[in-house]
């Protein structure tokens, strides 16, 4: 089992650094997904099957392919930049060893905090024992954090509106109804269909 974890775990990283340093937009969002079913596996091996398969459909099913969908009609063009990656790739990699030590300097001191059960709330053990999985995640959602769940939903909104606003085609001989002209028709002149 510990295997498994590991193994998922450098997969995890290993897609997620090639979202970055993708060249390719489409790639990075391929990575993504990656990255998505990968921590989707982490969850199922933690026991928490609902999150596993609430990563795939939520954000493998839907957002990814919003990405997708958006970059193929946005019709970006991609530009060879190799020489300018190269150059920018000592300052990467100092960035990464910065967020790295920054990441285990909180892992160092966060860890004698989550043993202290006096500085941390537990959630009420009456709400979530005598329930299936599904059921306490949706009561904690919907009560503590109903706040970040209105937050969350309102930039997807945010991004799909401007998604939309930026394939927006405003071009000047598209067709349009006119209602004066079609309400001004005389349907008698028009060409009927003979039984």
């Amino acid at each position: 089992m510990l295997w498994l974890f590991i193994t998922f775990s450098g997969l995890l990283i290993t897609s997620a650094l090639f979202v970055v340093q993708s060249a390719h937009v489409i790639y990075s969002v391929l990575y993504l997904i990656l990255a998505y079913f990968n921590a989707s596996a982490l969850a199922l091996l933690s026991g928490h099957d609902y999150m596993a398969v609430l990563l795939i459909l939520l954000y493998v099913g839907a957002m990814c392919t919003f990405f997708l969908f958006t970059i193929m009609i946005l019709d970006i063009k991609v530009v060879q930049e190799e020489e300018k990656r190269l150059k920018q790739a000592p300052v990467n990699a100092m960035v990464a060893m910065v967020f790295a030590l920054l990441c285990k300097e909180l892992l160092n001191n966060a860890s004698p905090l989550l043993t202290l059960h006096h500085r941390i709330q537990p959630m009420s053990p009456t709400l979530l024992d005598t329930t299936t999985q599904i059921y306490s995640l949706g009561a904690v959602l919907y009560t503590t954090y109903a706040w970040d769940l209105i937050m969350g939903s309102l930039i997807l909104l945010a991004a799909m509106l401007g998604s939309i606003a930026l394939t927006l085609n405003k071009s000047s001989y598209a067709k349009m109804q006119v209602l004066y002209e079609q309400n001004l028709t005389d349907y008698r002149r028009t060409v009927a269909k003979r039984a």
